[in-house]
Order: structure tokens, then sequence, then C-alpha cells
């Protein structure tokens, strides 16, 4: 999946408008509908919310993430500031914008060097809060992921309660500046961490919540599940290939966390509203693993039982 750093695909004007009931020319009391004139698509509206709702654009949302970008960036300069990459549907109901400071990096360890990034998330759909987590991204092959431990994200609710009286250059972010050290230390401590290479496959189904009901008795269902999964078991087997032997990481923790986080960034074939949700996972995982596989019954056989089928046989009949 290759980078998306065109941002004025998002930065269209959007606005709050009337409701009407057909025929009727008062509008509806309390109620507001969220649209926007989008190029190629006409005007759109998005959602129709209450009074209370606070609507902030995508461009309110990419400066406030420029002001928390400075904050975290203590040698950040506009000229350092960069638009990494951006996510959003064909809609354009909801966005994820990831920035970066081009002058900083982190080398966690030799020739590994990670980009920490700041996504902005903000919708128009009310799926979404706004929203600013902090990630980080393999720099040799896009490979990111949400760095999630206890509460670290800055985030709104679209209500005017939320957003009265706030002060973006307040906003404390030091519990998001320290994740850098704690994500250094887990992922040096992952590459000491063996998990044999057969257990990648179920392993990966399991940490990104990719279910196949092979007990279908749909035939026409039945054959989708079964094509999705053997093209999910090619995707692994062929990034297990090249973590464990391309790059010489070894059946480790480490290689298998590249492997979730290869899926996860640059699978052509997610939509996009699945990808932060899977980035925060491949985290979650990494931020846990070493104590799971620290408790005394602990093994990988067990950690596996309810996906160990997909081990069983490596191609399945369509």
């Amino acid at each position: 999946m290759s980078r998306n750093t065109n941002i004025s695909e998002i930065l269209f004007p959007v606005e709050c408008k009337p409701v009407y009931l057909e025929n009727q020319r008062n509008p509806i009391h309390g109620f507001k509908a969220i649209t926007a004139a989008i190029p190629e698509k006409g005007e759109v509206t998005f959602s129709v919310v209450s009074n209370n709702y606070e609507l902030i654009s995508n461009a309110e949302a990419l400066e406030m993430g420029k002001t928390i970008h400075k904050k975290l960036f203590p040698d950040a300069t506009s000229n350092s500031f960069e638009i990494f990459n951006i996510i959003s549907p064909d809609t354009k109901s909801f966005c994820q914008i990831d920035i970066i400071d081009k002058n900083y990096a982190l080398n966690i360890w030799e020739k590994e060097v990670y980009l920490p990034f700041i996504r902005i998330q903000n919708s128009y759909n009310r799926t979404r809060m706004l929203k600013f987590d902090i990630g980080f991204c393999r720099k040799l092959c896009d490979n990111g992921v949400i760095f999630e431990q206890g509460t670290v994200s800055v985030n709104f609710r679209h209500t005017k309660t939320s957003f009265k009286g706030m002060d973006i250059n307040k906003i404390d972010v030091s519990h998001l500046k320290n994740l850098e050290e704690d994500f250094i230390k887990k992922a040096n401590k992952s590459t000491k961490i063996k998990i044999p290479g057969k257990y990648f496959i179920p392993l990966a189904a399991k940490v990104l919540n990719r279910n196949f009901n092979l007990k279908e008795k749909n035939e026409q269902k039945r054959q989708i599940i079964l094509e999705k999964l053997n093209e999910f078991i090619l995707q692994i087997e062929l990034y297990s290939d090249r973590y464990i032997n391309t790059e010489n990481m070894g059946e480790t923790a480490y290689a298998f966390f590249n492997v979730i986080t290869d899926y996860a960034s640059n699978n052509d074939k997610l939509q996009a509203n699945a990808i932060n949700g899977l980035q925060s996972s491949c985290g979650i995982w990494l931020n846990l693993i070493e104590s799971k596989v620290s408790e005394p019954k602990f093994s990988w056989e067990i950690e596996v039982k309810d996906y160990q089928y997909l081990n069983d046989s490596k191609e399945f009949k369509l």
C-alpha cells in the first residue's frame, strides 16, 4: 500500500446546515446537517447531528496536530514538519493524518530505524472522536504501529462541552513522549523471545482478529470464506519468509511483530476504517508479549489452540 501525502484531498470546506422535513419551510429544531462540497462528488451530507455537536474541520484538526507536533519534538520547525500518510475512505467521511518531524528518528539498534508519528483522527459522520495518538513506523518498509500503554491518547468528543475552554497549547503530551523509551525497550526484548515459525499463521489470525468459519453451511458463503482464508495464509507466509529468512530476524517475536505490522500497514485490500484498529492491535501485542510469555503455564500451543486449524493444511479446497 503506497503512502498518500496529498493533504488537499481532505481539506475541502465543510459546514453545518439546517435540516428540513420534506415540504416543510421551517427547519427541524435542535438538529443540523454536516455537509460539504467535494470535488467530483458534489454536495455530500455526512450526518445529521444535534445542536450540541461541535464541528471541527480536518483543516482545524491538522493545525492542532501541528501544535502537538511542536510540543513533542523540541527542535521541530515549520520546515521539518511533514505529512507522512493520509488514510481516508472514498466517502471522505473520516480521515487519519500521520505527521512526522523529518529530522527526528529513533535508532532501535544498528540499522533498525523508526520514525515516530502523530496520528490525527477526525470524522464528519460521528464515527470517531478528534484524537491524537503516537505511533512508530519502521523506516525501511513503512510498517506502522500505534503503540498503546494505558491511556496515551489526547482526544475530544465532538461536543460543545468537550471543546469549551480548550487550549491546545496547554495539553500535556508528556505521557505520549514517554512511549518512545518504552517502545525501544519492548522492541529490543522482542528479539530475544522465540516463536517457532509454525505458529506465525495462527498467531497472526488471533492478534489481527481474522476469523474464518469453516463450518459455514451455505456453499456460496463458504467459498468466499475459503478464498479469504487462502489469501490470508499466503500473505502471512510471504511476510514470515521475508522477516525470518530474508531479513535474518529468525523465529522471534520481533520477526512476528514485523509480519503483523506489514499486514496491517501495506495490505491494499484492507478497508480504510480497519487500518488503525489493526495497527493498534499490533502495538498492544508488542506491549504485552513479554509479560505473557513469562506466565508459568504459558505455551505457544495453548496460545493459538483456537486457531490451530490454520496450520493443519496450507491449502484449503475451494
